[in-house]
């Protein structure tokens, strides 16, 4: 979507798209949402809910120096079991029950 919106609108920065987006919804990119759908479908990824108190949130993200939306991650990693984390995000090495998969 990013390279679309640059090649065609000319929306290089990830403000402006979402601005573009809320103004304008998704119809440029419904290929692309398409696609997206497939892949991973295809892939058979298992998209989880989020599981965790606002509260827990906020311990988790003030305890291990993290984002909100980090702190969330991991407690949802953590609610299902997953111990291994594939990112490139530094900030979830702090985190003591996931193990950073580079």
């Amino acid at each position: 979507m990013r390279t679309k919106a640059w090649l065609e609108l000319g929306i290089r920065r990830i403000e402006k798209l979402r601005e573009h987006v809320k103004t304008h919804g998704y119809g440029i990119f419904e290929v692309e949402l398409n696609e997206l759908t497939t892949l991973l479908k295809d892939a058979k990824v298992t998209v989880l809910e989020d599981k965790a108190t606002t509260q827990e949130i906020i311990n988790t993200a003030r305890k291990y120096h993290l984002l909100p939306a980090d702190a969330l991650i991991a407690l949802t990693c953590r609610h299902y079991g997953i111990q291994g984390i594939l990112t490139f995000d530094e900030d979830f090495k702090r985190v003591p029950w996931l193990t950073v998969i580079p």
